[in-house]
């Protein structure tokens, strides 16, 4: 057995306890205490890629204040505390990305002048140009950028697709866009 797998097993577990015992330091009843991380573990199996930190301590710091506020919230009644589980669950997920959001709803990004560039001048030899060196030099940018500003695809969507964290992908996307503003003289 890999010592990361017998780590990652022991953290949950005690990850479990921990946040079982703040439910019962707020004095929530056992058989809710154990409804409501069922539903917060099933809700982000369900809606999507699960966020997860690269360090322990911050998933532990993440999970324990999430419980603690639902705990604290224990005088609601069993339906609500569920609904605000499910909520809390959707959120450690990628698709409650607030980008997605703001482009759903068609507020400009800062990609706009790009976008734009890109729809007005597809067959221009500059960009053409850029988009084979973009793909020879990198095939994650390339990926990114196609995805981003041909296929319009979101940041969840892509998230999915590369199996990426959002910073990570706006790290890259940003590197894409200078290059390209840079380059097709945008």
């Amino acid at each position: 057995m890999k010592k990361g797998f017998l780590f990652k097993l022991l953290f949950n577990i005690v990850e479990t306890i921990i946040i079982f015992m703040i439910g019962k330091i707020f004095k929530v009843n056992s058989s809710v205490i154990v409804i409501l991380m069922v539903t917060f573990f099933i809700t982000r199996l369900l809606c999507g890629h699960p966020k997860h930190y690269n360090k322990a301590y911050r998933c532990f710091i993440w999970s324990t204040l999430t419980f603690t506020s639902v705990y604290a919230l224990s005088n609601l009644d069993l339906f609500a505390n569920i609904l605000l589980t499910i909520f809390a669950g959707f959120i450690a997920t990628g698709r409650a990305d607030i980008n997605d959001i703001y482009q759903w709803k068609g507020t400009q990004t800062k990609y706009a002048d790009i976008e734009e560039y890109i729809k007005y001048n597809s067959m221009n030899d500059k960009l053409i140009e850029f988009e084979n060196k973009l793909q020879e030099k990198d095939k994650l940018l390339y990926l990114l950028y196609k995805y981003r500003f041909k296929d319009k695809m979101t940041f969840s969507e892509i998230s999915e697709k590369l199996d990426m964290e959002n910073p990570r992908i706006v790290e890259k996307l940003n590197t894409i866009a200078f290059s390209i503003r840079i380059y097709c003289g945008i």
